[in-house]
């Protein structure tokens, strides 16, 4: 009995505490759609929460329907389980504080929508500016990857991102015309990730819209590990976060690429557990660099409008000339 007795405080005193710990996460792409749903999930789930914000909320209100960052982050704020600390990704310091104490990052920044015209035009296009894909989808990556480091307490960083492995399809040209080289700059955060030697796991969702634009499909939900491609579909924010939330749960998740999209009603499932539980590691090669072939794909998609743009103008001057 007393040898019981003994085992008995011993699970209390070391067993209970470690079970009792909650996880904690780090977030940043705060006021994102993304960033701002996995935040929700956390909070609902009661996981403490520590989230990256550049904006000053003290004297902003918490509204009903928040538009503005700063009355999204407050309201926010406001959840339960929640706190922010003020930076920015591009800040290695502010990471560095944000991740302390934390088990997983949730790293959902991508760069806001830029002008065309300047992302169309190089040189006025600064690759340095705090707002440029090269800031957040690789530098801010890489600032993650070095806070990671040095907080042993981070087993796991999810990272959101997109396909950028075709530079050459007019898709991915067109984007990176109209978004400063955004897939190019996604492609080589990723490798970033997989060179680190850290536990990851890289989530590229279809084409992200909210629950009141797109309406989820039932028993629809499909991803292939590796990166694989799928047939591009419409996902919501709140399934993907939920994603997000639900792989740290799966060690086989770890150092895995993730491509999510709905399938047809009925033809997928109806929750991730299924599926994550049969994701592999990354075992493909990937190749280490395609920012020069991003680059080139982009200069070959402006030459090719550029001659477009210049034919319309001298048919529209031809045919002026014509009526004159």
């Amino acid at each position: 009995m007393k040898f019981l007795s003994l085992n008995l405080v011993s699970f209390y005193l070391l067993v209970l505490p470690n079970l009792a710990r909650s996880l904690q996460v780090a977030v940043v792409g705060t006021t994102g759609n993304l960033g701002s749903a996995v935040i929700k999930e956390l909070s609902k789930q009661n996981i403490p929460t520590r989230c990256l914000l550049r904006h000053d909320i003290s004297d902003v209100p918490v509204k009903d329907n928040p538009s503005t960052p700063e009355e999204i982050a407050s309201s926010l704020a406001s959840l339960d389980n929640v706190e922010m600390i003020k930076g920015d990704v591009t800040d290695p310091s502010s990471i560095l504080e944000l991740v302390k104490g934390c088990d997983v990052v949730m790293a959902m920044q991508g760069p806001p929508k830029p002008n065309p015209l300047v992302s169309i035009i190089p040189f006025l296009s600064d690759q340095n500016a705090p707002s440029h894909p090269y800031m957040i989808n690789y530098i801010g990556v890489k600032n993650i990857i070095k806070a990671v480091e040095a907080t042993p307490s981070v087993k796991r960083i999810v990272r959101i991102s997109g396909s950028g492995e075709k530079p050459f399809s007019p898709f991915t040209i067109l984007l990176n015309i109209l978004g400063n080289m955004a897939k190019g700059w996604n492609y080589e955060g990723e490798q970033l990730l997989r060179q680190s030697g850290l536990d990851y796991t890289i989530v590229r969702p279809g084409l992200l819209q909210s629950s009141a634009e797109y309406t989820e499909p039932k028993n629809a939900r499909a991803l292939k590990d590796n990166g694989l491609d799928m047939k591009v579909s419409l996902v919501t924010f709140n399934q993907i976060a939920e994603l997000c939330l639900e792989c740290i749960k799966f060690d086989n998740t770890k150092k895995s690429t993730l491509t999510v999209m709905n399938v047809e009603e009925n033809a997928g499932e109806a929750t991730y557990s299924d599926l994550l539980g049969k994701v592999e590691q990354d075992f493909r090669i990937f190749e280490s660099s395609l920012i020069d072939q991003h680059r080139k794909g982009t200069r070959i998609g402006i030459s090719i409008f550029t001659v477009f743009v210049v034919v319309i103008l001298k048919g529209v001057l031809g045919l002026f000339s014509l009526i004159a």
